[in-house]
């Protein structure tokens, strides 16, 4: 092999070396930059720009329910603890008079900012055993199975928010995707726990 070829080939390896090193660097500079932007707007954390706290922490709840199709028909207000971990986590109980001592299970779910000042909240419990007998009506007869929340929440002030939920009721034969046994609205208004 020629000097001049071999001294053409080592030109072109470093060529490439060179232009393989600019291309990582790019690339984690880019990560480095958008990285923390995804994440932010992933969990909420930091300010929205409307002076609101992030939803991480605790709130008091006032929770009034009503059968979806009739608003006006609402059910005595009661309070709910809410706990947002800053992984997007949830953990929240109930103190609902629809249930009896011990038949509702504390609930665990899942939260994600999905605009300033907003959220979407999606949380599970295990309705323990079947309700005997069977309370007054609007109030479904429970039966064992799992109580499902979906919910949206807007931030009104960095210590206060307002939401609506849908509230669905599986049995415990039921799998994944059939549909609930009952479902029903609530309307609620969160304070800061502190």
């Amino acid at each position: 092999m020629s000097n001049t070829t071999m001294n053409s080939t080592v030109s072109g390896r470093r060529s490439f070396l060179r232009a393989s090193a600019l291309a990582a660097g790019l690339a984690l500079l880019a990560t480095a930059t958008l990285a923390p932007t995804v994440a932010s707007a992933k969990n909420g954390n930091g300010n929205d720009g409307l002076g609101a706290k992030v939803l991480v922490g605790t709130w008091r709840v006032t929770v009034t329910t009503f059968p979806c199709a009739n608003p006006q028909a609402t059910n005595p207000p009661f309070v709910s603890l809410l706990t947002f971990g800053d992984d997007g986590s949830l953990i929240e109980t109930t103190s609902s008079p629809q249930f009896q001592p011990g038949q509702r299970s504390t609930g665990h779910g899942f939260w994600e900012r999905t605009g300033p000042g907003t959220y979407r909240v999606i949380s599970e419990a295990f309705i323990q055993f079947a309700t005997n007998p069977a309370p007054p009506p609007p109030a479904p007869a429970l039966q064992r199975g799992r109580q499902r929340l979906d919910q949206g929440i807007q931030m009104t002030s960095r210590d206060s928010f307002v939401s609506d939920a849908s509230v669905a009721f599986f049995n415990s034969t039921a799998p994944n995707g059939v549909a609930p046994y009952f479902i029903g609205c609530a309307l609620a208004s969160g304070v800061r726990f502190e």
